[in-house]
């Protein structure tokens, strides 16, 4: 198997250069609790089926209450939804605040004034490295064309400043 000797910090500076929407996934353990983690590592993988994925952190005990409950939520966040990002990429056990948020057609938590919410049940897990990679299969979802999104790049948070012809 190959090896790599890149260091950690040059591999997140050069990544940190690919700019990213800002998602919340959303769940609820087993005991009914409603639970939500930042993630940016999120990209559409086929029309036919309607499949997404997203990576996991192995160590996060949301992840294995996201894997646990077989189905989960993608909020993507809107410009205006900084403070949920942050809310969400703290440690602990990220429960959802009680306003601000609905449950979705299939059981788990949804953001209100998202930019889009993606309702998904796992299709398939792999594991890579540190991270789950998780498959959802789309079971519903909703867009509001006039909500602009959260964007992370280099380290921060930024806005589209206009498109670009």
């Amino acid at each position: 198997m190959p090896t790599s000797n890149i260091p950690e910090r040059a591999f997140r500076d050069a990544m940190g250069s690919f700019a990213t929407g800002v998602c919340v996934l959303g769940a609820k353990r087993r005991d009914g609790a409603a639970i939500g983690m930042t993630v940016n590592s999120f990209t559409s993988v086929s029309l036919d089926p309607p499949l997404i994925l997203v990576c996991l952190g192995m160590e996060s005990p949301r992840s294995r209450a996201i894997i646990d409950s077989g189905r989960f939520s993608v909020s993507i966040l809107a410009s205006d939804q900084r403070a949920l990002s942050n809310h969400f990429a703290q440690q602990g056990e990220g429960f959802v605040p009680e306003t601000g948020w609905r449950e979705g057609q299939n059981g788990a938590p949804v953001m209100d004034k998202a930019a889009a919410v993606i309702e998904c049940a796992i299709e398939t897990t792999h594991s890579s490295g540190d991270h789950l990679i998780v498959i959802g299969l789309v079971t519903h979802i909703e867009s509001d064309p006039g909500r602009e999104p959260l964007l992370y790049f280099r380290g921060g948070y930024r806005l589209l400043d206009g498109e670009v012809g």
